[in-house]
């Protein structure tokens, strides 16, 4: 019996289309195709920020598994530089008891931490601004690889601290212009050294989230110098994460952040966060524990409820498509069940008469052997 193949049974099924059924796969194509541009649009939202690709640029070739997460405190209740340094020495001790050591010439794990300040900064030529003011230490710049228009980055082992970087805008808006390094501004009547000028992250995402008139960026000791009450409100760090969830369970232990947030940046886009990020998607708009994000956070959450929102698209659009395969899966099956039973029967008939005549032709062969040699 030959079984019905399934190109026959679809060239079938479409002949008998009518206006019905043609609509019907038309609109099931159109939601195919509706999904994969969901899947390509989620691809593209995921990439969107250099900030949340610190622990695969750190990784590189090695084989060690890192996760990169950020620590946002709360308003009142920051870190000092000597609670970051004791952090790290507690955080090397338990890299240790895990047999996780550092390559040769190499660092096992990599932290910037910051604060946020509004100063006061002008120039020799009159011009002066208020503006919101980072106080980053650690490689604050591996974190956030700002587009360095001209001069170059503040360190966080620079010998001295009477550097700052600005952004484009605030260097438009006190010199008119952006090749500033080495000249001199006046930070809360405090002089510094113009080390470089930076362009913020041109990204939809940002675009959106900063909205701020310039910044600029110093080193947190200077920060402190200038204004006694300035504290570390956000750290961040890549680290070995052998197992899920191993790195994320060791700096809450480690550094503990009261009722500030631990985020994963570098799995935020996992089905599983996303699915997070849609059963709370009301409740995401509300702070209740007293924690200002970043700007680069609050763009971060953009583009997860973006490729969220995607995602259930997605879902959605390829939902319908799949009940109507599931559909003709089963009257396939339907059909070629109908097509055995009708088949089968007389088939085996067919050999079952085959069989009598072989079997007669033969008892006739050997009676005429028989009488032949009588």
């Amino acid at each position: 019996m030959m079984k019905p193949h399934p190109v026959t049974w679809l060239r079938t099924t479409l002949r008998g289309f009518g206006f019905k059924q043609w609509f019907l796969l038309i609109l099931n194509a159109a939601l195919i195709l509706g999904s994969l541009a969901c899947a390509l649009g989620l691809r593209s939202v995921s990439g969107t920020l250099s900030t949340l690709t610190a622990a695969k640029r750190f990784q590189g070739e090695g084989e060690t598994r890192f996760a990169q997460l950020a620590c946002y405190l709360p308003v009142g209740d920051g870190k000092t530089e000597e609670d970051v340094r004791s952090f790290r020495q507690s955080l090397e001790s338990k890299l240790v008891e895990q047999s996780l050591e550092a390559p040769e010439g190499g660092r096992l794990y990599l932290d910037a931490y910051y604060g946020m300040e509004s100063v006061t900064i002008s120039s020799d030529n009159g011009s002066n601004s208020t503006v919101k003011a980072v106080g980053a230490g650690g490689d604050f710049f591996y974190f956030h690889p700002l587009h360095l228009r001209s001069g170059s980055y503040i360190k966080g082992d620079d010998l001295m601290d009477d550097l700052v970087l600005l952004d484009e805008e605030l260097a438009w808006k006190l010199f008119g212009g952006t090749e500033l390094a080495g000249l001199t501004v006046y930070i809360n009547s405090v002089p510094f050294v113009v080390s470089g000028v930076v362009a913020r992250e041109a990204d939809f995402a940002t675009e959106k989230a900063y909205t701020g008139d310039g910044g600029l960026y110093m080193s947190f000791s200077a920060m402190s110098r200038l204004i006694e009450e300035a504290s570390i409100t956000g750290y961040e760090i890549v680290m070995p994460n052998p197992i899920s969830g191993y790195a994320k369970s060791l700096l809450s232990e480690v550094f503990p952040i009261g009722t500030g947030d631990i985020v994963e940046n570098s799995g935020r886009y996992g089905l599983l966060r996303l699915w997070d990020v849609i059963q709370t998607f009301g409740q995401r708009s509300m702070r209740t524990n007293g924690v200002i994000y970043p700007y680069w956070e609050n763009a971060a959450r953009l583009t997860e409820d973006y490729a969220a929102l995607l995602l259930l698209a997605a879902a959605v659009f390829l939902l319908i498509p799949l009940l109507f395969l599931i559909t003709a899966v089963i009257r396939y099956v339907r059909w070629t069940y109908r097509f055995a039973k009708a088949k089968i029967p007389e088939k085996v008939e067919e050999a079952v008469e085959k069989h009598r005549e072989e079997r007669l032709e033969k008892k006739l062969e050997n009676k005429a052997g028989g009488d032949g040699d009588g």
